[in-house]
């Protein structure tokens, strides 16, 4: 028989054995699909026996039983929950000023630089001494922020300009009107600037202020309505001034009023007006026409009496508030401060001990040596990490995720190592040098990326998971790592030479 006759007779085995499977399931399903209809009949012969108040009662059941299945099998399969970073934060920052001086303590005596937190505190110190009431006029760019004051304060030496973004900096104006009337208004940039910086500027400011005025000249952008939200959240005392009301009819002046409340029910909104100037076109007995410019009258009584109306029912409150939140900044200028040192002492373990992984490759003096030593150093460095990060990790939790990322290496060390020596080819007299100075260049290599992979995951979780390092280091070793690989060639080049 020929080799094609043979083909040809395995071909039509194959279909027939192909065929009987499918037969045999076609059968199967209708076999499945007769009994579940004989099922179905017998139970709806039984129903249709049953009175009425037994089949309600076997109608609830089933529904019932349907209910508890599907309750059940959402909480086993619903992913997990994931706690917002800005809950997470919340619930690790100092609440009070007690808190916070300790936390400063043990901060200092650690190398931090805590000198943006103890300047909230001083600033705190300050405001608390001066007996008066910061009221920040906070909003969008060109919405009129310091004309608003201007008209208020009756502060000549206001810049005002129609062009967005006059205001580059914190300003404060006084204000008083009798007894118990004394304020500091504070004109802030916008918040929609284009420097990121002014913008930062603001909304910190608006953060150490009793009381902030959001102004803005009509209809809310998304932008605008999450940093109420936000504003909210830090529990900030909020008047909404929906200035420039003169460029509006009434009734659209109403129904922009509508829309507001309707969108922010927990938050006062009042019609103001800035000021500033108009034209008045004229014309004489002879049809003439002249124009002229005069001021236009500010229309700002609504707004005073809402924050009179706050001092007198929420003073203390309003000063108990503004305590709480500048604690706050200044708790959180500390945990930035924490993260930013974390982050370069990591960074500089990580090199200690990829130097030293790289020295001990190039000293293995028989086969499998440097392997022990990297399984060493790999759980030393993870947990001088883990401690640098306050994180209590077991040591047998340390082991066993090293032996995850060995599995991980041992998967791409030949493509590390072949890539390593095509580089040191490139250093003249250095190119056949024997495995020793190629593991070091691929132990660098595998040390920088699993080192940044779990700082990059303590930073961000405050705790080690093992499933997102692993995933971080991956990433690390299927980058672009041949520009890291001349980098580590050349310190153990310029190594091995010494040693020669």
């Amino acid at each position: 028989m020929t080799e094609q006759q043979v083909h040809t007779s395995q071909k039509r085995i194959l279909r027939l054995l192909l065929f009987v499977a499918l037969l045999f399931l076609l059968l199967l399903a209708l076999l499945i699909m007769l009994q579940l209809t004989e099922s179905a009949l017998s139970v709806w012969q039984m129903l249709d026996q049953l009175s009425p108040a037994l089949l309600v009662v076997y109608a609830v059941g089933l529904f019932g039983f349907a209910l508890l299945v599907s309750i059940l099998s959402w909480l086993l399969l619903r992913p997990a929950k994931r706690k917002p970073a800005e809950q997470v934060l919340g619930a690790s920052l100092p609440r009070d000023r007690e808190s916070l001086t300790e936390a400063l303590q043990q901060a200092d005596s650690q190398g931090i630089d805590t000198a943006g937190a103890r300047q909230e505190l001083r600033e705190l110190d300050r405001r608390a001494a001066q007996m008066t009431l910061y009221v920040v006029f906070f909003g969008a760019v060109s919405a009129g922020k310091s004309a608003l004051i201007k008209a208020i304060a009756a502060a000549e030496d206001i810049e005002v300009d129609p062009r967005a973004g006059t205001t580059r900096r914190i300003a404060h104006y006084e204000y008083a009107e009798g007894e118990g009337v004394n304020l500091q208004l504070t004109d802030a940039p916008g918040i929609l600037d284009t420097d990121p910086e002014h913008v930062h500027m603001a909304r910190e400011e608006a953060r150490r202020a009793h009381l902030v005025i959001y102004v803005c000249d009509g209809e809310l952008t998304r932008d605008q309505y999450q940093e109420l939200e936000v504003l909210k959240a830090l529990e900030r005392p909020l008047i909404v001034a929906l200035n420039k009301q003169d460029r509006y009819s009434e009734e659209d002046l109403k129904a922009i009023l509508a829309r507001l409340r309707e969108r922010l029910p927990e938050i006062e909104v009042i019609p103001v007006q800035a000021g500033g100037k108009e034209q008045i076109t004229h014309i004489d007995d002879s049809g003439k026409e002249w124009h002229e410019l005069r001021d236009r009258e500010a229309k700002i009584g609504e707004l005073m009496s809402a924050i009179k109306l706050r001092i007198e029912s929420e003073g203390e409150r309003l000063d108990a508030r503004r305590d709480e939140s500048l604690v706050r900044l200044g708790a959180e200028k500390l945990h930035l401060a924490t993260q930013t040192h974390r982050r370069q002492e990591g960074e500089k373990l990580v090199r200690q001990y990829t130097g030293k992984a790289m020295v001990g490759a190039m000293a293995a003096i028989s086969p499998g040596t440097d392997v022990l030593i990297q399984g060493y150093l790999g759980v030393q460095m993870v947990k001088a990490l883990t401690s640098l990060y306050e994180v209590k990790a077991r040591e047998v939790d340390v082991e066993h995720f090293i032996d995850l990322a060995s599995q991980n290496v041992g998967k791409r060390m030949t493509l590390l190592l072949a890539m390593t020596g095509n580089v040191l080819k490139a250093f003249p007299g250095v190119g056949t040098v024997t495995g020793g100075l190629i593991h070091a260049v691929a132990y660098g290599l595998i040390f920088e990326g699993l080192g940044k992979a779990v700082v990059k995951t303590l930073q961000e979780s405050g705790t080690l998971k093992t499933v997102q390092a692993l995933d971080y280091f991956e990433e690390a070793l299927s980058g672009d790592l041949e520009s890291r690989a001349k980098y580590f060639a050349r310190l153990a080049v310029e190594e091995f030479r010494k040693k020669e």
